[in-house]
C-alpha cells in the first residue's frame, strides 16, 4: 500500500447536498470524495441528521489522507 501524501479538508457542496473532501495543495488533485447525503424537504431535522452524519464519513476520510502515514505504519510497520 502507498501513501497518498495528499493533505485534506472537508467543505460543503455548493450545488449539491453532499460534502467534499478536496486536496489543499494547489496543483494537486483536488476533489477526493464526495459523501451525499438525502434531503428531505418536508423535515429539515431528518435533512439535519442525514447531513451531520455525511459530515462526520467526510472528517473520517479526510482524517485516514492527514494521517495516512501515521495508519500505514501502525498497520504495516515502516515502510
Amino acid at each position: 500500500m502507498e501513501d497518498p501524501k495528499i493533505k485534506t479538508e472537508i467543505k460543503h457542496s455548493k450545488s449539491k447536498s453532499a460534502w467534499n473532501v478536496v486536496g489543499t495543495k494547489l496543483g494537486g488533485k483536488y476533489k477526493i470524495a464526495r459523501v451525499p447525503y438525502i434531503k428531505i424537504e418536508d423535515s429539515t431535522f431528518i435533512t439535519e441528521c442525514n447531513s451531520l452524519e455525511a459530515q462526520r464519513h467526510a472528517e473520517y476520510i479526510a482524517f485516514c489522507f492527514n494521517n495516512s502515514k501515521k495508519i500505514l505504519e501502525h498497520a504495516f510497520g515502516n515502510f
